[in-house]
């Protein structure tokens, strides 16, 4: 079989790694490739991607075969023109695209991951340009009807767009995400964060969904509570700053000054993006992982922080009850007073918390891109 691998969402802006849907589509190629030997994987690649990190996904394997493009980018034109007349001239057997969308002009069959419907049902979570585009009104919308087969990340995301969109019910099928356990060699690295205080740790973008005021005035509450801790504990947030960041930033400020005596520097600290390396030192090191987003169509931190045996404290919303099962703790997000409450939990009771770590790396280890890959490949080879 000859797959047509849309990857324009293999790399960052920046041509290496990135986060979110990035992470999803390096991951996934890369066990697509080990697991389906057999078969072909045609990658086509945006003029920005480092061929270095695209070498490093690949690895060893011998079936998968680059399509760069050296011609100038036209938008529109590229993308839903140019690209499909490309792609065809290989006789690609299916077209997959991991991120929920395909080219105006392809007419082949096709198969599309679909991560969430989100910015649907709460556009005031996203840039307006973002929410009001011709892609998200038109583009998207027109590729779940032409495909055959649709995969959600998750039960949750799959009742959501089946609700949004009645005419994909019969062709959508759940396949989770995997994670990637970090191994020891990437988290021995500790003078990367030479941090002299425990942390709460936030790892994702900066964006409105993800509850990041609520989170912050959490952890003011578990200082005011004690405020001996301003003097020991930081909330470290990890991860770009995305959109609509001002309100997250203005709380952070506002506690910031708060505290300040007993921390001149910030209880509340941005790092900005981090590398794989970085993510799996801070995870590792975290007195407990604060995720309460208000929706998530999967939550891989969670698994991630799970697989390092880092207790983890999230929302009632959207996937992340059906990631993290009996192993994590909740909260709703609008509920600072219970996100506290836990937050003291993992930092003044941390050896309280054993049965959630046992349950935490059990769980992780449920959730492999050798999984995803198989029944990715499956669901492909029955198109």
């Amino acid at each position: 079989m000859r797959i047509l691998f849309d990857g324009a969402t293999l790399c960052g802006k920046d041509g290496g790694p990135g986060a979110g849907i990035e992470h999803y589509s390096a991951s996934l190629l890369s066990a697509l490739a080990q697991q389906a030997p057999q078969d072909v994987f045609l990658v086509a690649l945006p003029s920005y991607c480092s061929l270095q990190y695209i070498r490093n996904i690949i690895g060893a394997s011998k079936n998968i075969k680059l399509l760069r493009t050296y011609l100038p980018h036209i938008p529109f034109v590229s993308r839903h023109l140019l690209f499909p007349l490309k792609a065809a001239c290989y006789r690609p057997d299916v077209f997959f695209s991991p991120f929920g969308q395909l080219p105006l002009a392809w007419r082949g069959k096709s198969v599309l991951t679909v991560h969430d419907v989100a910015i649907y049902d709460h556009p005031e979570w996203f840039p307006e340009e973002t929410a009001e585009s011709f892609s998200t009104s038109f583009v998207v919308p027109s590729s779940f009807e032409r495909a055959e087969a649709l995969i959600a990340v998750s039960e949750c995301t799959k009742e959501e767009l089946n609700a949004r969109f009645p005419h994909t019910r019969a062709k959508t099928h759940v396949v989770h995400e995997g994670v990637t356990l970090g191994n020891q060699k990437e988290i021995e690295h500790r003078e990367r964060f030479p941090f002299d205080r425990d942390y709460v740790l936030f790892l994702g973008t900066v964006e409105p969904r993800k509850n990041l005021v609520h989170a912050i005035r959490a952890f003011d509450e578990f200082l005011q509570s004690r405020d001996e801790q301003a003097f020991c504990v930081r909330f470290i947030i990890a991860g770009k700053h995305g959109w609509k960041t001002a309100e997250t930033e203005a709380a952070a400020d506002e506690v910031n000054r708060k505290w300040k005596t007993a921390e001149p520097n910030g209880v509340i600290q941005f790092l900005g993006s981090v590398t794989e390396e970085e993510k799996w030192y801070l995870l590792s090191n975290a007195a407990c992982l604060l995720f309460p987003s208000y929706h998530e169509g999967f939550g891989l931190p969670l698994l991630e922080a799970m697989s390092v045996g880092t207790p983890v404290i999230t929302s009632t919303a959207g996937a992340l009850s059906e990631v993290g099962g009996d192993a994590v703790m909740y909260a709703d997000p609008e509920d600072i007073q219970t996100m506290s409450l836990a937050i003291a939990q993992c930092v003044l009771l941390p050896e309280g918390l054993q049965n959630l770590r046992e349950e935490g790396y059990r769980r992780a280890r449920s959730f492999s891109w050798e999984e995803t890959a198989k029944k990715t490949i499956a669901l492909l080879r029955s198109i």
